[in-house]
This record gives C-alpha cells, structure tokens and sequence, in this order.
C-alpha cells in the first residue's frame, strides 16, 4: 500500500479557517457597505443627470440604510436618507419622481405626471457597479486577511 506525505497542509488548513471566521462577520458587512456606496454614488450621478435637483437635500442624503444580517450574508438598502429643510422624506421625493403622481387623466383631462424611472430604469446599471465594487472589495480584504496572519 503507497502512503504520501504532505508538509504544510495544516497550516493551509489553519489559514482558510481563520479566513472562514473573519470572512462571516466583519467581512461580508465590509463588501456589503462597499457595494452600498457604490450604489449610493451612482444614484447620485442619476439625481444629477435627470435635474433633480433643487435644494440638494436629496442629493447629499443618498445613501445606505442600516446594514441588516440574514443567513445568507448582509443587505442594505440605498436610497435617498432623512428629511429636507421643510421636513419632507427625501426617500418620498426620489418615490414621486421615479414612479409619478398617477397615469389616470385628472378631471380637467390633463395627465398626471408619470414618472421617469431615474432609480428604476437605472438598476442595471448601478447593479454592476455595486457588484464590481464588492468584488474589488473582498479581494482586498481576503489579501489583508492572508498578509494578517501569514
């Protein structure tokens, strides 16, 4: 009967649990959070590239919601935070101009606003960001958690 031997593979072993351990917590929240701003930067870009903006509110309040833990990892939710200067929701605002006021006539025959889809229409786009983001974003960490403990 043959027998091999090989040298190391405790130690590779060690190593991936240690990466195993970290990656649940502290590093799935920090791919997550980086997705996150990166959604949040391009839904800043869209604000922008429709004109929607007016006091700027909005504009300056995008970002991630609080960072939830499920099984499968960690979410955020990225939309427009807080409250304008007059204390309306900045996330309603986004709300009305991405899906409208209403496509039913008015009684006077004019149609309502419909809206542009500037959040929606846009999901692809900010999707792929968001993903590449994450991605640079756990090479980095699993390089610094491989550098940590060498």
């Amino acid at each position: 009967m043959a027998t091999m031997t090989i040298d190391g593979m405790d130690d590779l072993v060690s190593t991936l649990d240690r990466v195993e351990s970290q990656m649940k917590r502290a590093g799935i929240r920090r791919i997550v959070e980086a997705g996150a701003n990166a959604a949040a930067e391009e839904m800043g870009q869209d604000i922008q590239r429709y004109h929607h903006v007016r006091t700027g509110s909005m504009l300056q309040n995008v970002g991630g919601a609080e960072y939830k833990e499920t099984f499968e990892g960690g979410s955020m939710n990225v939309y427009p935070l807080g409250n304008d200067s007059r204390g309306v929701s900045n996330a309603m605002k986004a709300y009305v101009i991405n899906y409208g006021r209403g496509r039913n006539p008015t009684r006077h025959g004019k149609a309502n606003r419909t809206g542009d889809k500037f959040i929606t229409g846009n999901f692809r786009k900010s999707e792929e960001k968001a993903k590449a983001a994450m991605a640079a974003e756990a090479s980095a960490f699993l390089s610094d958690v491989l550098n940590q403990g060498g």
